[in-house]
């Protein structure tokens, strides 16, 4: 029977696999307070975000702490839960969409797809308002696990080559997998998620990217759809605003603006062309280097 040690030094023993929801539902009142709500969303399994679907390992001993909605460690897990909604989102929206990966980024999420018509910046908009319909109606996350054999006939019943691949190839090792459903949306995946996506409080998708499958020019061209999602909207226009002023001071924009440098795809896009301007400030910052930093440590070396 695991033996649970929860934050604030407190232990209770419970039942092998029991799962998290139950496990929390327990735990000791955080302190301070929750700052927006007070069920749990995800937990801290021995220091790693996971759902609370997850049962209990067999470990002796280990670990748990409830995460609530605002708490940063808990992002991975809402935004992985938030590239879901988009997937779903999407393939109400469009025929035949394909799914590849869906994962998290540092500060959002992607995911890899194709459709029988290509996506673009004009569908975003459409694609947000559906995902804020599917938030609305707050569905839980289910989790199912089932026999690898199993889960490649579900996904070619779902369409989903791209799928089917992953489980024959990617996956050959594994004797089980599984999905997780949300409504009429099932999708292979190992998690984790929220337990529902009604804690996700605001969201953004930022852009559409062209991506191969697994990476390798190879195989067959998708589309790579990013977003990015926040507890809170004051969060969600802080960091658009951060990535908007990254973009202004973009020292790619910023040298042809200022005249400093050029590019052509004659010689190459990846190749700067020194204007007047900037070969003088190139050259003058290279004298510095070689007089200020170079020379004296050249010298430093030679004493005795």
């Amino acid at each position: 029977m695991p033996t649970v040690r929860f934050a604030d030094g407190s232990v209770r023993d419970y039942p092998a696999a029991t799962r998290l929801a139950e496990v929390v539902a327990t735990a000791p009142a955080p302190q301070p307070a929750p700052r927006k709500q007070s069920r749990p969303i995800a937990a801290l399994l021995d220091g790693r975000a996971v759902g609370l679907d997850m049962p209990l390992p067999a470990a002796d001993t280990v670990t748990v702490e409830p995460l609530f909605a605002g708490d940063v460690r808990a992002l991975p897990v809402m935004r992985h839960s938030a590239a879901h909604i988009m997937a779903r989102a999407v393939m109400r929206l469009f025929a035949g969409v394909e799914l590849a990966f869906g994962p998290t980024t540092g500060d959002g999420f992607y995911y890899d797809m194709r459709a029988t018509r290509p996506i673009t910046d004009d569908d975003l908009p459409a694609i947000e308002e559906e995902m804020r319909r599917i938030i609305a109606a707050d569905e839980a996350f289910e989790r199912v696990e089932v026999p690898r054999a199993q889960a490649v006939e579900i996904v070619r019943g779902l369409n989903q080559p791209l799928k089917a691949e992953h489980i024959e190839t990617g996956l050959a090792a594994h004797s089980t997998l599984s999905f997780y459903r949300q409504g009429e949306f099932v999708d292979l995946c190992r998690g984790p998620h929220v337990a529902s996506p009604g804690c996700i409080g605001a969201f953004k998708l930022t852009n559409i990217a062209g991506a191969y499958w697994k990476g390798d020019a190879n195989n067959a061209q998708l589309q790579r759809l990013y977003g990015t999602a926040w507890f809170t909207q004051e969060e969600l226009d802080a960091h658009l605003a951060a990535l908007e002023e990254a973009r202004r001071r973009d020292h790619r924009v910023l040298g042809k603006q200022l005249d400093l440098f050029t590019t052509s795809p004659l010689v190459g896009s990846g190749l700067v062309l020194w204007m007047p301007k900037g070969a003088i400030l190139r050259g003058t910052l290279e004298s510095f280097v070689r007089e200020e930093l170079i020379t004296p440590t050249a010298s430093s070396s030679r004493s005795p």
